[in-house]
């Protein structure tokens, strides 16, 4: 049995044969070295190490208050041929006491050694950390030597392969965050453990190789290169990256900052460069003057990596990005500002995140708030995008939705282990912070909060912070107290909502109050800064005055000297305050006539915000807003307010189709819908983004017979295009996924020819969404037992593809056949997939079905629910929270108001 054990779970290379059976035998392992070196980690005073692979804040505090000056010396071996890799790492560190055992971090790998001060140890490895014994530590330097072997990873994180259908070529990127640096090599893997890292690889020599400093040599030796990259600054764990593969390379500069571009052989050819470059150009121009610092990390390379997982990843100075940003088409103003925001997102990070960094993961909405709002204020302050703001107001919309859901939580909040934090990367830690942020900005002054910002990152620079450190800078620079500003805002969860009281004599305001109310499970009534728009309508135009204002309470008092009477009076405007404004459904016909007659766009887009809140909250039957839409949306000279607005409207015709009641009208207000976008698309410029989008939501919208067959003939050119318009083979896929999703006899036939024409991954992934959409029961059936069960070879980039539209809406029938074997099967899910693959399948498998015999199953499955996954758990709470508000929509629907 002994010998066995170590042969299995010691071996350089295990050809894992499914989830199942790496998770079967990672367990076998797990136990049998537990019951042999079972003494080696039960030293008195030992923080309880659980066997799961969370890392909690108890065992990462304890660890820290051991450890201080930590560096590692990193050598791997790569190739494109090989399941695994293998490595080896010297962790050098100071160690206050040997009271107890340490752990270093390493998931899902195999020992080979393991040298503890110059000494061959046998320790315990459990699949997830390797336990060094006190006996072999020693108060002030230690240094362990471990080498090791791991897979590739499936899933994205830690270091991940791709081999490139088209070309065969091989790509590997990292990704770390919050808790994955351990799948590449053993560390002590949380964020206030900042260490140097040097790194030596060997790959083949046709391959680059990037880390997180600049080369500082490149050995050759037969068909490889060795490459040795120096020893960083000090920083976290989770912004390490170690990137390779023949990769195509631009390079430029920034002043003095080298700057390169990676991306994959294949998709080059849709790369522009200029555009990277430009946007990093600016976003550095930006933030050094912002900051009062200079870039820190003294080389600047960006990668465009087949498979990511996120967006975008801010590793020092190797920065990685979805492929997503990269168009095989027409790129419009859109896709070129969501482009530049996320090179500024990132290169915010470089200060606010890794040269100073959150002590722990209560700390994330910090970082990544302060990213979103930097980002927007660089689109703002460094480009040609004045609708900077604006579109970030459609993004503050998110965080409305997510903090009424019961899954609220404070922007700040306790965070028990690093799958908490995982789930926690949400609409509220971007997007709600960001605006907390704002609000803190104008409370202090633009100014006050620039140099306390400043003064942060000086004094912090290579360290680690709380709130505290961050609120006491702004604090000094503003001179002020930000206590109750902190308790309110960040510690608090909830939206405040806020209205309008106005009364008027002899034309003349009387009275003018702010009425403040909150959630009755989250009553905090905040201390707002805000700014009143006071509007009055003259001919065909809007006479706009403003009035900063702060309020607080139920109930404030604005003193207005008795100035004219406004016809509206708008509680937010400018957006300078996260609060959902609340208008009355008396002022629609004013709205009617006068929205087009705003000259600012925010100010409209504000506006059109209000009418859909109506709905939301059933003052507004959901068929009376198509109408106004309808009506309305045309005269809408801005781009991105017509698709703020076409966002509704899809949101609305969600509703009516999962509703399924005579009262909805579907079949009269989806035809209306598809003919609207359609001559919409026929009105707009030649060449326009508009015509572009417009075609889009079409796509999206369609429902008809008429409009299936429509997408069928617009593929093979039986109906016409508007001039000078023709599909890319993104947009393609798009008609591709609505006619197999509808079941139109040709589906397959197109999704093949498609899958000819597209390069071999793109077709691969699409043609994943489109067989899976399908609305036969065979299909779904063999995906939910596919996704109950892990027993798999699909990776999560293929598991993504066919999750992200399993069951649309139309759909939902043959859905409610499954729901009953889903929600009882969440529990085997919950075993059988590890935490990054959780959040995709329960997209996939979770829907708002507008039943309340499905709120029934919902309900005692959240009963149940106490021992899942955070990310399980939570999917569950936002599914039922969408189900309620559905039936109170339907509900509202069927009464005579």
């Amino acid at each position: 049995m002994i010998s066995s054990a170590l042969g299995i779970c010691g071996s350089a290379v295990f050809p894992w044969a499914s989830l199942k059976l790496g998770i079967a035998v990672r367990r076998f392992c797990s136990i049998a070295f537990a019951g042999i070196f079972i003494g080696l980690a039960n030293q008195p005073g030992a923080v309880a190490q659980d066997s799961g692979a969370a890392l909690s804040l108890e065992q990462a505090q304890a660890r820290s208050a051991r450890i201080s000056d930590v560096a590692y010396h990193f050598e791997v071996r790569l190739d494109s041929e090989l399941p695994d890799y293998v490595g080896s790492v010297k962790v050098q560190f100071e160690l206050s006491d040997v009271d107890s055992d340490l752990t270093l971090d390493f998931a899902g790998g195999a020992v080979r050694s393991v040298v503890i001060n110059r000494i061959e140890a046998f320790v315990l490895y459990d699949g997830y950390r390797v336990t060094l014994p006190a006996d072999s530590l020693v108060v002030g330097a230690n240094e362990i030597e471990v080498e090791f072997t791991r897979p590739y990873s499936s899933d994205g994180t830690g270091l991940y392969r791709f081999v490139d259908p088209e070309d065969d070529r091989a790509y590997l990127f990292s990704d770390f965050e919050p808790f994955n640096q351990n799948r590449l090599f053993p560390s002590f893997d949380q964020p206030n453990l900042k260490a140097r890292y040097s790194t030596r690889v060997t790959a083949p020599s046709e391959w680059e190789v990037v880390s997180i400093t600049s080369e500082s040599g490149v050995t050759e030796s037969g068909d490889e290169r060795t490459w040795t990259f120096p020893a960083s600054l000090p920083i976290s764990t989770y912004v390490y990256a170690l990137h390779a593969g023949e990769y195509e390379v631009w390079e430029s500069r920034s002043g003095e900052i080298p700057l390169r571009l990676f991306a994959r052989r294949s998709l080059a050819r849709y790369v522009n460069p200029e555009d990277w470059f430009e946007f990093t150009r600016q976003g550095f121009e930006v933030f050094e003057s912002y900051f009062g610092i200079p870039f820190p990390f003294g080389k600047y390379d960006q990668l465009i990596v087949p498979h990511f997982n996120w967006g975008a990843m801010e590793n020092v100075g190797a920065v990685t990005f979805n492929e997503r940003y990269v168009r095989r088409g027409a790129v419009t103003r859109q896709d070129r500002r969501a482009h530049a925001s996320i090179i500024f997102h990132e290169m915010a990070h470089m200060w606010f995140g890794n040269l100073v960094t959150m002590d722990w993961w209560n700390g994330l909405w910090l970082n990544e708030s302060f990213a979103t709002f930097m980002a927007t204020l660089a689109l703002a302050e460094g480009t040609g995008f004045s609708e900077a703001w604006q579109v970030a107001f459609t993004r503050t919309i998110r965080a409305y939705r997510a903090d009424e859901m019961e899954t609220t939580h404070p922007i700040d909040l306790p965070v028990p282990d690093t799958d908490s934090a995982f789930a926690n990367f949400d609409a509220i830690t971007y997007e709600k912070g960001s605006a907390a942020l704002k609000q803190l900005n104008y409370l202090v002054g633009p100014e006050a909060f620039r140099r306390g910002v400043g003064d942060y990152l000086k004094t912090h620079a290579y360290g680690n912070t709380t709130l505290g450190d961050f609120l006491d800078a702004i604090s000094a620079a503003a001179g002020r107290d930000l206590e109750a500003w902190s308790q309110e805002w960040l510690l608090e969860p909830g939206t405040n909502s806020v209205a309008v009281k106005l009364e008027c004599e002899d034309e003349r305001i009387s009275s003018l109050s702010l009425i403040q109310s909150a959630p009755q499970d989250w009553p905090t009534r905040r201390t707002h800064r805000t700014q009143l728009g006071l509007y009055r309508f003259e001919g065909d135009e809007v006479i706009v005055q403003t009035l900063p204002v702060i309020y607080s309470g139920a109930q404030t008092e604005v003193v207005t000297s008795g100035q004219p009477c406004p016809d509206l009076v708008y509680p937010n405007h400018g957006d300078w305050d996260f609060a959902r404004a609340r208008l009355e459904p008396d002022v629609l016909p004013i709205l009617g006539t006068r929205l087009a007659s705003f000259s600012e766009p925010l100010s409209r887009a504000m506006l059109w915000q209000g009418v859909w809140e109506m709905v939301l909250e059933t003052q507004l039957k959901v068929t009376d807003y198509v109408d106004f839409v309808l009506s309305n949306i045309s005269r809408e000279s801005d781009d991105a307010v017509v698709r703020q607005v076409l966002d509704t409207l899809e949101d609305a015709l969600s509703y009516l189709i999962r509703l399924e009641s005579d009262l909805t009208r579907i079949d009269e207000l989806g035809l209306k819908i598809e003919e609207f976008l359609w001559q919409q698309m026929f009105a707009s410029s030649p060449g326009s983004d508009r015509r572009l989008f417009m075609f889009d939501q079409y796509v999206a919208s369609t429902t008809s017979a008429h409009g299936i067959e429509r997408l069928a003939a617009v593929l093979d050119g039986g109906e016409a295009l508007p001039d000078q318009m023709e599909l890319d083979q993104d947009r393609r896929w798009d008609v591709v996924q609505v006619l197999s999703a509808f079941g139109h006899p040709e589906a397959d036939g197109l999704i093949a020819a498609e899958r000819a024409r597209a390069t071999p991954d793109q077709g691969r992934l699409a043609a994943l969404t489109a067989e899976a959409r399908r609305p036969d029961r065979a299909t779904k059936l063999a995906w939910v037992e596919v996704l109950l069960g892990g027993d798999t070879t699909l990776n999560l980039a293929d598991l993504r593809a066919a999750t992200q539209a399993l069951f649309p809406d139309h759909q939902h029938e043959l859905h409610m056949e499954f729901s009953e074997e889903i929600l009882s099967g969440l529990h085997a899910l919950n075993v059988n997939w590890e935490g990054s693959y959780l959040r995709p399948i329960m997209r996939g498998l979770l829907r708002p079905l507008c039943k309340q015999t499905y709120l029934t199953q919902l309900d005692a499955a959240i009963e149940g629910a106490d021992e899942l996954h955070p990310t399980l758990r939570r999917g569950l709470l936002e599914d039922r929270f969408a189900v309620r508000r559905c039936l109170a929509l339907g509900e509202y629907l069927a009464t005579d108001n």
